[in-house]
C-alpha cells in the first residue's frame, strides 16, 4: 500500500467573495478581481505554492505542480490564499486543517471554508504510484554504478543505495559488457526478477533480487 505519510495533493479550485471583508475591491491594479495564490503550509514551511491565477474569483491554478508530497502524520498543516498585489499582498484565507491524512480515503476533494467566506477545495488522496524498480544507474567504462534510488521503491526495499557498484547481472560479470548488453539484461528481466551482484562502497559484495513493483515517487523525485 502507499506510505501513509506520502499523500497526493493538488488544489482543485476555490471560490472567493466578491469583495474583501472590509467591503473594498480586491485589486485596483490591473483589474477589479484578486490575483490568487494558494499555499499549503506544513510545520510553518511552504510545501506547495501555486502560480498566480490572475483576476478571478474562481481560481483553479491549471499550471500548479501536482504530485505526492511527504507530510508527517502529526504535522501542523494549514491552507492559505493570498491576493498577490504588487504593492501589498493581502490574505484571503488562513485556515488550519486537522487530521489531514484521514481525508485521503474520503470521496471527493476536501473543502475548507475560511472565515472570509472563501472556500478552497483540496484534492487529498493516497500516493499515486506506478510500476518500476526505482533504480537509476550509469555505465562508466565497463563498470555500472547506482546513481539514484527512489525512496519508496523496490530498489530501496532491496537495500540498494547510491554509489553501489553492480558487478553481475543475472549471473554475468558486468566487466566486458557493452552498454547495450547492460541495458538489455536489466530491462528484459526487471518484470520477472533480476539478480544483481552488488559491491558496496566498503568492498563487501552481496546478491540482490530485484523486480518491478509499486513505487511512489515524491513530486521532486518524479521530475528529476
Amino acid at each position: 500500500p502507499p506510505p501513509p505519510d506520502l499523500p497526493y495533493f493538488e488544489f482543485a479550485h476555490a471560490t472567493i467573495p466578491e469583495r474583501t471583508r472590509s467591503g473594498q475591491a480586491w485589486d485596483s491594479v490591473g483589474g477589479s478581481l484578486p490575483d490568487v495564490v494558494a499555499k499549503l503550509i506544513v510545520n510553518d514551511k511552504e510545501l506547495i505554492v501555486t502560480p498566480v491565477h490572475a483576476n478571478t474569483l474562481k481560481p483553479t491554478w491549471p499550471n500548479q505542480r501536482r504530485g505526492n508530497y511527504r507530510v508527517p502524520l502529526n504535522a501542523d498543516v494549514r491552507v492559505e490564499l493570498w491576493d498577490n498585489n504588487p504593492i501589498n499582498n493581502r490574505p484571503i484565507c488562513i485556515k488550519r486543517i486537522r487530521n489531514l491524512h484521514a481525508h485521503a480515503e474520503a470521496e471527493g476533494p476536501l473543502e475548507v471554508t475560511c472565515d472570509s467566506g472563501a472556500v478552497v477545495a483540496l484534492v487529498v488522496e493516497p500516493a499515486r504510484g506506478r510500476i518500476g524498480t526505482g533504480l537509476f544507474y550509469e555505465i562508466r567504462t565497463n563498470e555500472v554504478y547506482v546513481t539514484r534510488v527512489l525512496r519508496e521503491s523496490p530498489a530501496s526495499r532491496a537495500g540498494l543505495t547510491r554509489g553501489d557498484q553492480i558487478v553481475r547481472i543475472s549471473g554475468e560479470p558486468v566487466r566486458g559488457m557493452d552498454e547495450k548488453r547492460v541495458r538489455s539484461l536489466i530491462n528484459a528481466n526487471a518484470s520477472t526478477g533480476l539478480s544483481l551482484g552488488v559491491r558496496a562502497k566498503n568492498g563487501t559484495e552481496r546478491e540482490v533480487e530485484l523486480r518491478d513493483g509499486p513505487l511512489y515517487p515524491t513530486l521532486d523525485e518524479a521530475v528529476r
